[in-house]
């Protein structure tokens, strides 16, 4: 089950990798760069609005909905969905309320009532599949989400972005289509036994919020403040950025916030796989530490391959030059960074979710929470000297919550399955950064080191499965 459920879901997100990237490119080149900075600004409202919005639910199903039987699962489910669509009209009054301090004035924007309408809505719906996405892999349905999502969306999308904007329509009607073609994913999703989308809206309607709503909230509400904390950071530095910035700035750094709110989550999928193993396995008291370390591997080996990649491709530019011709050089670089940043999350989840789970909840506030503020506090205190690109600050801080929790909670006596293909292209991206070109020699031996890491987990990965002792319910 674990198995396929994995390759649908690399599988998947390798193509759909693909169609999020010509997404990208194709809103870049075709929307002029006052308006492809109101949509980054849009979609980091609602990428911030629903990390919010979410309450304190994805948190409490990540950690016990893998124990409920299906029945219990839908009760929270349909209440919960209930309660996040009545934020549907305190978003709406932060839209107002920033539109009275004269946030949206530099964009010149008409029909701002439509606008924050849009943004409300698919602020709910947003909230709503990351709930939806988090009960199915409880359920172990995770392939049907899947798919969903790369044929309904991110395939569906590029066609009619691409129609959309080649007929002069505006960044409006992008955010209507994100919006329809997202709800349409969230009921195609929560319908996956066929139940039937009538019925599944009248259960949701008639669920009493009032009651059981909250449940475990000491834990839920510590938890949700961690991830709302790690998830916001970079769309908040932005946002802020955004106050003091010509539309330029804003646009160069918009390409680079949606390049990693829209990586980070496919770098960070296959580890996301582990999240109800983990939950059951420490209820039972099992060990991890073989599945967090193959996870691991597979995880270092991807990053060397899309990074190694990018590298090229950005310094060459043959494949993207045509679609920012009205951008500055110095997006190429935010591009090449954001690249590297949406990684770093995937490297240090599993061991996040364990410590998590084994009611840790506090400690690894007070980190993130620490973490947070001295990255905010060295920002500030940089950007008043210096002008500082933000995709850095960003970096620093995953870079900083990868070292403390590899260094306070990773299991010591556990040997890493060492990628030495990732430490290769580690030190061959510090090389082209510092010195603005490539290196033949260092290509092939990176290219060596990949092929040797794609080799050794081939063995690595038949020896898992076939090992008779393995203590891991990957069922």
């Amino acid at each position: 089950m674990l198995r396929k459920a994995a390759s649908v879901r690399y599988l998947s997100n390798s193509v759909g990798t693909l169609f999020t990237i010509t997404n990208l490119f194709i809103v870049t080149y075709l929307l002029d760069i006052y308006q492809f900075a109101l949509w980054g600004v849009a979609n980091s409202l609602v990428y911030i609005f629903s990390s919010v919005g979410q309450l304190t639910y994805v948190q409490y199903i990540e950690k016990y909905f893998p124990t409920y039987s299906g029945d219990k699962m839908n009760f929270f489910l349909y209440k919960f969905l209930k309660t996040i669509s009545l934020l549907i009209f305190i978003w709406l009054s932060v839209l107002y309320l920033l539109k009275y301090v004269g946030y949206f004035d530099k964009y010149n924007a008409d029909n701002m009532h439509i606008l924050f309408i849009i943004i409300a809505f698919l602020t709910f719906v947003e909230s709503a599949i990351e709930l939806v996405s988090k009960y199915l892999l409880a359920l172990k349905k995770t392939e049907n989400y899947d798919l969903n999502e790369l044929v309904l969306f991110k395939i569906v999308r590029v066609v009619i972005f691409y129609l959309l904007l080649s007929n002069g329509y505006s960044v409006y009607y992008l955010l209507l289509t994100n919006l329809f073609l997202r709800a349409f994913l969230l009921l195609r999703v929560l319908n996956h036994d066929s139940s039937g989308i009538k019925h599944i809206i009248t259960s949701i309607f008639y669920s009493d919020i009032r009651k059981e709503n909250f449940e475990n909230f000491s834990y839920t509400i510590v938890a949700f403040s961690i991830k709302t904390l790690q998830v916001t950071f970079l769309n908040v530095i932005f946002l802020l950025l955004t106050v003091f910035s010509d539309n330029e700035t804003i646009a160069n750094y918009s390409l680079g916030i949606l390049i990693i709110n829209n990586l980070r989550p496919i770098f960070s999928s296959l580890s996301g796989l582990l999240t109800p193993i983990i939950s059951k396995n420490i209820e039972k008291r099992k060990n991890n530490d073989s599945l967090f370390n193959l996870v691991n591997y597979i995880n270092r080996i991807s990053i060397s391959i899309v990074v190694i990649i990018s590298m090229y491709i950005i310094d060459y530019r043959f494949l993207i030059n045509n679609f920012l011709q009205s951008f500055d050089d110095s997006v190429y670089s935010i591009i090449l960074i954001s690249i590297c940043a949406s990684s770093v999350t995937s490297l240090y989840i599993p061991v996040f979710l364990k410590t998590l789970f084994e009611n840790n909840e506090k400690k690894l506030l007070k980190i993130i929470l620490f973490n947070y503020i001295f990255s905010l506090a060295s920002y500030s205190i940089l950007e008043y000297f210096y002008t500082i690109n933000i995709i850095y600050v960003y970096l620093f801080f995953e870079i900083l919550n990868f070292s403390i929790f590899y260094i306070l909670f990773q299991n010591k006596k556990n040997t890493f399955f060492n990628s030495y293909s990732f430490y290769s292209v580690g030190a061959y991206l510090v090389f082209y950064i510092t010195t603005s070109s490539l290196n033949l020699f260092f290509l092939l031996v990176c290219l060596l080191l990949i092929f040797i890491d794609l080799y050794k987990f081939k063995n690595k990965f038949s020896n898992f499965v076939n090992a008779k002792d393995i203590d891991y319910e990957t069922e």
